[in-house]
């Protein structure tokens, strides 16, 4: 079946072509091209056994297309109908894409198809999808828009990125709500910007054993213990089913209490630094204020209790030792970026004034020579265009610096990570404009690494 172009009177398929229903006016094909689909069986939330087909649509047009949606009929191997498949565009989470989300000139993107067979004994053998969508114009380009050293490494869903103390850069591919077992791991070589396939660089810890120990029964609950190593640690960090977070050794033991009286708070990630710190950060959705905690991965509590730090609009970025934050702000209406410590909120310094992007954009980066932070890398959106910025704290002065390669939807996240020797920062996103970036630092004179 051929792919139709929605209309006000319906549009129905045939053997040999696509017409309005009403009109009987032939349509053009739409040019989306459908991978052929992937049968698979998965539990459902309710423990129920079902089929669903998976495979990728690209649009090869010079239009953008809103609401796509595919259908077909699935057959059995003698060729029988035997059910019927619906779907959307989904991103690397298998969710649907958010509404209004275009499918623009030369993107591709995943989608996921419910299947629905005549009988629950049937098996399915093959399906022929048909593809619809709305029409509309494609998002502006600027041909003039460049990314002056900046090195395209990986282009797709990126959930991690992290540097080893010895200058490895690893990253993560998959969705971000995953565990990390469960995404492909690379090593990029910082000097060609190619990356390869490593090994998982973490042990598994789905060990029974080990799972008991971490009181964790099922896959929900792994899930949401967002367990994740420390990139320079032997030692993880995980929340219980009821939130509270603790560091282990890799085999469950020696556990750690970070902080309690959490469950009102959902995690959504964390903030590596050196000296085995991290800063975990919790927030509910897009657009609502981040709160946060530091501390070690051997259990030491850095900062003051989740409820009493400084609620901030971005993802803050923590110093080397977690004992201060820099963060975004809306005081009596103005809103502008300040360190603040992590002991005492009322001990903060304000940096400058400027919109920030939202709860999704990366953190701020410290620089720091000899663990004495020197400036400051912030990723903010600046007319619509997606800026890094560098604050020299010597100097107490804001530099804009390039222009990035970011396109951030309410929905997807990015994240930053700056070389041991400050000379290149990592630039990570997922999304349908995801992907893995290195920065030239070096290229900057206004701000000291």
């Amino acid at each position: 079946m051929l792919p139709c172009v929605r209309c006000g009177c319906g549009c129905v398929s045939s053997g040999w072509g696509c017409w309005r229903s009403a009109c009987r006016q032939p349509l053009r094909p739409l040019p989306l091209t459908v991978t052929d689909p992937v049968l698979s069986q998965r539990v459902n939330p309710f423990g129920i056994t079902e089929w669903f087909a998976a495979g990728t649509v690209t649009n090869t047009g010079t239009a953008a297309y809103l609401d796509v949606a595919l259908e077909g009929e699935v057959t059995a191997a003698d060729g029988a109908v035997v059910g019927i498949a619906y779907g959307v565009l989904v991103d690397a989470c298998g969710l649907g894409v958010r509404p209004g989300r275009a499918l623009e000139p030369g993107e591709s993107a995943p989608y996921l198809l419910a299947v629905e067979l005549d009988a629950d004994d049937l098996v399915p053998a093959a399906l022929q999808v048909a593809v619809t969508a709305v029409e509309t114009a494609p998002a502006p380009v600027n041909p003039f828009l460049t990314y002056r050293d900046i090195t395209t490494v990986y282009e797709g869903d990126v959930a991690r990125v992290e540097w080893t103390r010895q200058g490895e850069l690893r990253f993560a591919v998959g969705c971000t709500d995953d565990t990390y077992t469960d995404w492909d791991w690379f090593a990029a070589d910082t000097e060609t910007g190619e990356y390869a396939s490593i090994d998982l660089p973490y042990p598994d810890l789905r060990d029974p054993v080990i799972l008991d120990r971490l009181a964790l029964e099922d896959d929900e609950d792994v899930r949401h213990a967002r367990i994740a190593f420390h990139p320079d640690s032997r030692r993880f960090v995980f929340q219980d089913p009821v939130n509270i977070l603790l560091t282990a050794e890799p085999d469950g033991t020696f556990q750690r209490l970070i902080w309690d009286a959490l469950s009102r708070y959902s995690l959504q990630g964390y903030v590596w630094t050196p000296g085995e710190r991290f800063l975990a950060y919790y927030f509910g959705a897009f657009g609502e204020p981040v709160r946060y905690i530091t501390a070690s991965l051997a259990g030491q509590n850095v900062s003051i209790p989740i409820m009493d730090v400084a609620p901030s609009l971005i993802v803050p970025g923590p110093t080397p030792d977690g004992a201060r934050v820099v963060l975004a702000q809306d005081v009596d209406g103005v809103t502008g970026y300040y360190i603040v410590s992590t002991t005492n909120p009322g001990n903060q310094i304000k940096l400058f004034d400027g919109e920030a992007p939202g709860n999704n954009y990366p953190a701020p980066v410290f620089a720091a020579t000899t663990n004495v932070p020197v400036s400051i890398y912030v990723i903010r959106d600046i007319d619509g265009q997606a800026r890094l910025q560098c604050y020299n704290l010597g100097a107490e002065t804001l530099h804009t610096l390039t222009v990035l390669p970011l396109t951030l939807a309410d929905d997807e996240s990015g994240w930053s990570a700056l070389s041991p020797d400050g000379k290149l920062l990592a630039l990570g996103a997922e999304g349908r404009h995801g992907g893995l970036w290195l920065i030239d630092l070096t290229q900057y004179a206004a701000c000291p690494r």
